[in-house]
């Protein structure tokens, strides 16, 4: 049998969000490729996502994790730490919220929350692995922007600047920590059919003729999550510090 074209055999991977959506097609990528992966997300719904993925024979755990919470994230890191018995090979930053209002619209508590997910979010998981990451010198992670990252609709204000935000922590220790061995970069998905995005599309009165027909013109979970693993991959080893866009193009019209 020829072996597969990226495998991630033995390592240890932690996503982010990873119940459902984005985050569950990444997980169920990288146990596909033999990872063993922690599922980190506030939905409890994360369990059974857990159980349902473990049918494919590899380590999978849920840990309930509030990011935007530093305890919860110190807490995080250090269980999957014991879990996986000594290291988190991959990060993947995937966390996050998507809530509409304007800036005259945006009070201090919504912006607060947004930013506290979005982008505090990756940077304490980030602040929390990096230096097992020295020790071993080797890492990789992978920051989950959005192409609202270089302006956003007046109604994404405070999430464009959350992933405007992921670029820019990207970038900086992508350079920070290369001597260490370890690669940061960022895939920006364009617009995701994901279960959030049909339910918005339900709730604004969408049919199902409609909704099938915009679906097909948009990205799936699987096409990010295929985007990550190369990332991820030993396929990539001389890419850092970079912006994968997946949009299908939709930033080119």
């Amino acid at each position: 049998m020829t072996a597969p074209l990226i495998t991630f055999e033995g390592k240890s991977v932690v996503v982010t969000g990873g119940a459902r959506g984005i985050g569950r097609a990444i997980a169920k990528r990288f146990l596909a490729c033999g990872a063993r992966v922690i599922i980190a997300d506030h939905d409890e719904s994360g369990a059974e996502t857990a159980i349902q993925l473990a049918d494919m024979g590899n380590e999978v755990h849920f840990i309930r994790c509030d990011v935007s919470k530093l305890s919860e994230v110190q807490s995080l890191v250090a269980e999957s730490i014991h879990r996986f018995g000594g290291s988190i090979d991959v990060l993947v930053n995937n966390a996050g919220i998507f809530p509409r209002a304007d800036l005259l619209n945006t009070d201090e508590a919504f912006w607060d929350n947004v930013l506290g997910i979005n982008l505090k979010g990756a940077y304490m998981l980030c602040q929390a692995v990096v230096p097992g990451m020295i020790e071993r010198n080797s890492g990789v992670i992978i920051n989950i922007g959005s192409n609202h990252a270089t302006a956003g609709e007046p109604a994404t204000m405070a999430y464009a600047v959350s992933k405007g935000g992921i670029v820019t922590l990207t970038r900086n220790l992508a350079k920070a920590f290369v001597k260490h061995g370890i690669r940061v970069n960022c895939v920006q998905p364009g617009w995701v059919a994901s279960e959030g995005e049909v339910a918005r599309w339900k709730a604004n009165g969408m049919d199902e003729e409609q909704m099938t027909a915009l679906a097909a013109r948009l990205q799936t979970g699987e096409d990010i999550a295929d985007a990550v693993l190369f990332m991820a991959s030993g396929m990539s080893k001389q890419i850092n510090g970079q912006v994968l866009i997946v949009d299908g193009g939709i930033t080119l019209k």
